[in-house]
């Protein structure tokens, strides 16, 4: 049964890895670590319960980081259509925006670094 949570605690820990979300990949990091930190107690593997408590500090740190020290400010910016930024990476989370040719602009609201909201302008 020991053996069942330990490799609960490493598949938080891989599923953690397969996060595009910064935030989510903490949260499940976090607790593959506990789990995993944990777990290295249990059976007496010291170096194995150091490591993952030395990472659940870590992302306590990040996460403090991102929720209390991060401004979450929101503004504006029009880009032309055609810029790269458009074209190559919010096209990727906003298909839509892959099809817009000429002239238009593109306003990208923003929370923070991140792309929140668009409005194609003509």
């Amino acid at each position: 049964m020991l053996e069942i949570y330990g490799y609960f605690g490493s598949a938080l820990i891989a599923t953690s890895l397969m996060m595009s979300n910064i935030i989510r990949l903490r949260w499940i990091n976090l607790c593959g670590a506990l789990v995993f930190a944990s777990y290295g107690i249990f059976i007496n593997a010291w170096p194995v319960a150091l490591l993952n408590s030395f990472i659940v500090l870590i992302d306590l740190y990040h996460l403090h980081y991102l929720y209390i020290r991060t401004p979450k400010q929101t503004r504006t910016t029009q880009l032309p259509a055609t810029s790269p930024y458009v074209v190559d990476i919010l096209a990727i989370k906003w298909p839509a925006l892959a099809n817009i040719t000429g002239d238009s602009k593109v306003q990208v609201t923003f929370k923070g670094s991140e792309p929140a909201a668009y409005e194609i302008l003509s």
